[in-house]
C-alpha cells in the first residue's frame, strides 16, 4: 500500500480533487490500521477489531478511544495495516473508526 497519498476516491485511485473525481465521491483514507483492542472488564478477555483510518500504527491505537466504550485503560494493538480493497469496502475516511468483522467469533485476518 502506497500512504504518501492524501487520500483516494470510492471506486478508484485517484486523488481528490482530480479531473476524473466524481462530485458525489467520498473521500476515502489513503492508510488504515486494524486494531485489536482487548477490553478491560472483570470477567475473560474481550477483544474487539476496528478499522481505523490514520497513516501512522500509534495515531490509530490513540484514535480508537473515539469509538464510544472505549477506555485508556483498555489495551490497544495496531497488528496490521489495511488494504486498499478493505479502506474501500468499510468506506472507511480518513481519521474514521469503524468496527471490524463480526464481534465474538470469526475474526479478521491478522
Amino acid at each position: 500500500m502506497n500512504c504518501g497519498r492524501d487520500a483516494v476516491t470510492a471506486g478508484g485511485s485517484h486523488v481528490i480533487g482530480a479531473d476524473t473525481a466524481s462530485r458525489n465521491a467520498k473521500e476515502l483514507a489513503s492508510c488504515g490500521w486494524l486494531v485489536e483492542v482487548s477490553l478491560i472488564s472483570e470477567r475473560e478477555p474481550d477483544l474487539r477489531f476496528f478499522a481505523v483510518g490514520t497513516q501512522q500504527a500509534l495515531e490509530a491505537e490513540e484514535a480508537i478511544l473515539r469509538y464510544p466504550g472505549l477506555v485508556r485503560k483498555d489495551k490497544r494493538s495496531a497488528r496490521r495495516p489495511l488494504s486498499e480493497q478493505e479502506i474501500a469496502c468499510l468506506g472507511l475516511g480518513p481519521g474514521g473508526v469503524r468496527p471490524y468483522g463480526p464481534g465474538p467469533g470469526p475474526q479478521p485476518p491478522l
